[in-house]
């Protein structure tokens, strides 16, 4: 068992010699060989701390594992630390499944105990069982590449020396060994989708092929390979693709999409969504596939709501990644006088002063000062608006002028509007109207300055990438 376990870790550079390790041990077959065969490693000469938790499932048994690990740790003379958590209080105030409730626990556990001995990793039993389950159950959920990866060999700090492992062998080395193990009374309960897939699907598809665990855990392992090359290629193509805002929202070059490979293009999407929202948890294959079919159809404009009150909208030649709040928000701000103004969603500063000439920068507009009125309302679109475009005669609804410019629907609530007197002086980065205009050259005009204007940045990122 040590010379399979060995292959495993130096694939994958799991351990270097001397390294202090915190082993997580729920007094399982898996987890206990995991310590054993730590222990036995001595030519790594690692430094152990067995950590183990109980998440308040199951009280009579619960005390019962920690005795037993506790034991264990004092057989080996390592020193042992554990926890006790209310898994479904977690759960309650987390909106997590019970499993995944459990598991957010126990690696913050175990995260804890490697920083309270300053360890340099943390080692879990996860086997070749665990992979194949793993594959299997995210393949029925309809998981994509990312999914089927299964559970890594190595994350961060992280590693499971045991992934490559049967548990049949696992439970053949104890008992050759002479070491017992507990057993867990909830791997038997076939509320979990995982203990359905162990005790009913897996023993019938080994009826058809034998090695049926090991062509899951090899599938897993293939693609996490493959994941992590479109991933980094995927990478690249975010900063060309997308234009940040406040780590809120990314507003996409749809045509440039298009161009894309289709895996990569399924990748940007995903790395897009985990961006803004921190994970993908709720994100599935068929969301990732319904956005893309989308952003590749005929259709104009559409959107589709994602969990987590998250948002992905196409207009024209642009679309976004956002939370439906930013999209749907309402502002309204007021300025009295000149300075500088920092608003959630308008930053500008207002300025008197005689100018010569008048720049054509969109972030700029220049308004005669006899025909401004304090004070300037700063608003985001209403249905009805209307205003004269600079060098037209004729009133033209706001709405018909987005349409013209070609400005997509999830983007005209964060174009801001100045009034004054409750008319429309400028589209904020676009139009001055045609009453407010400067008309004679050395007379008193007010400049407003946007910062970032959102409709001016996304065109000049687009020129920059043409």
């Amino acid at each position: 068992m040590l010379n399979p376990v060995r292959k495993t870790i130096n694939k994958f550079s799991m351990l270097t010699p001397g390294e202090s390790v915190v082993v997580g041990v729920s007094g399982g077959a898996d987890s206990i060989a995991l310590l054993y065969i730590l222990t036995d490693l001595q030519d790594y000469a690692l430094n152990l701390i067995v950590a183990h938790i109980n998440h308040g499932l199951r009280p009579r048994e619960a005390k019962r594992d920690a005795e037993f690990v506790r034991k264990i740790a004092n057989k080996l003379d390592r020193p042992f630390e554990l926890r006790e958590v209310d898994v479904l209080e977690f759960k309650k105030n987390s909106n997590l499944s019970t499993e995944d409730a459990a598991r957010n626990l126990r690696y913050k556990f175990l995260k804890e105990v490697l920083g309270k001995y300053r360890a340099d990793k943390i080692a879990t039993g996860h086997t070749l069982d665990d992979q194949a389950e793993t594959v299997l159950m995210r393949f029925i959920r309809g998981s994509g590449l990312l999914g089927l990866s299964g559970i890594p060999p190595v994350k961060d700090n992280i590693i499971r020396p045991l992934i490559e492992i049967t548990r049949s062998d696992i439970e053949d080395y104890l008992k050759s060994k002479g070491i017992d193990w507990v057993e867990d009374s909830t791997n038997r309960m076939k509320f979990f989708l995982r203990n359905r897939i162990r005790q009913e699907l897996i023993p019938k598809l080994l009826t058809y092929n034998p090695s049926v665990k090991e062509t899951l855990a090899r599938t897993g392992y293939i693609a996490s390979v493959e994941e992590d090359y479109i991933r980094t290629n995927a990478k690249k193509c975010l900063a060309k693709l997308f234009t940040n805002y406040g780590g809120e929202e990314l507003v996409g070059d749809l045509n440039y999409y298009k161009k894309l490979p289709i895996a990569i293009k399924y990748m940007v999407l995903r790395l897009a969504i985990e961006e803004i929202r921190g994970d993908l948890k709720g994100i599935s294959l068929k969301h990732i596939s319904s956005i893309c079919e989308l952003l590749l159809s005929d259709e104009p404009s559409g959107e589709i709501t994602l969990p987590d009150k998250m948002l992905v909208a196409k207009g024209y030649d642009l679309f976004t990644i956002t939370k439906k709040s930013i999209v749907k928000c309402k502002y309204t701000y007021s300025v009295n006088s000149t300075g500088v103004y920092k608003f959630p969603h308008a930053e500008f500063d207002v300025q008197i002063s005689k100018v010569n000439s008048l720049t054509s920068e969109k972030c700029s507009g220049y308004f005669d000062f006899k025909s401004v009125e304090f004070p300037i309302e700063i608003r985001n679109f209403h249905h009805g608006d209307r205003f004269i475009p600079f060098g037209m005669k004729g009133v033209k609804k706001v709405k018909r002028f987005f349409i013209d410019e070609k400005v997509p629907r999830f983007l005209r609530n964060r174009i801001p509007i100045f009034t004054s007197s409750g008319e429309i002086m400028w589209i904020g980065g676009m139009r001055v109207d045609e009453r407010f205009k400067v008309r004679n050259k050395n007379q008193e005009v007010i400049t407003i300055r946007l910062v970032k204007p959102i409709w001016g940045e996304l065109h000049a990122n687009r020129n920059d990438k043409v």
